[in-house]
C-alpha cells in the first residue's frame, strides 16, 4: 500500500465517522401546516405533511390560532418529539374582520393594521360569524 492509498483510507475513514455523527445530529426543523381543530388548553392538532400531529401551543399564541390557519411549527429537537406552533401566516377561512390603515392605503405591508378570523359569542366560545358595517 502506498501513501497515497493510504491518505485515501485515511480521508474515507474520516467522512464515515463524520457522516455517521451528522446523521444521528439533531438540529430544529420548522415546517408549515394547517390546524386541524381548535385549540385546547395548551395543545392544538396540526395536520403536518399528511399527517396530524399534537402540537403545544404557548399561551401567547392562545387567543391568535384557530381552526384552519395556517401555522408554522417547530420541531425544537430535530426528532419529532417536541412540535412547537411558533406563529401564524393566515387562515384559509375569509377574514371576518380586517383593520386598515388609510393614511397607507396602497402601501404594500403598510395598509393593513390587524385582522380578527374568530369573534367571541355571547356564550364565550370563539366563532366565524360574518360582519357587515
Amino acid at each position: 500500500m502506498d501513501s497515497s492509498d493510504l491518505q485515501q483510507n485515511l480521508i474515507d475513514t474520516i467522512n464515515l465517522v463524520v457522516d455517521g455523527k451528522i446523521g444521528r445530529m439533531n438540529v430544529p426543523l420548522t415546517q408549515v401546516g394547517r390546524v386541524v381543530q381548535d385549540p385546547t388548553g395548551y395543545e392544538v392538532v396540526v395536520e403536518l405533511n399528511d399527517t396530524e400531529q399534537t402540537c403545544t401551543l404557548p399561551e401567547h399564541l392562545h387567543n391568535w390560532i384557530s381552526k384552519d390557519d395556517i401555522v408554522y411549527v417547530q420541531d425544537a429537537l430535530g426528532n419529532g418529539q417536541e412540535l412547537v406552533v411558533i406563529g401564524s401566516s393566515g387562515s384559509t377561512r375569509n377574514s371576518s374582520m380586517v383593520i386598515t390603515d388609510s393614511e397607507h392605503e396602497g402601501e404594500k405591508g403598510k395598509e393593513f393594521i390587524s385582522g380578527v378570523t374568530k369573534l367571541e359569542n355571547i356564550d364565550g366560545a370563539l366563532d366565524d360569524p360574518e360582519i357587515f358595517i
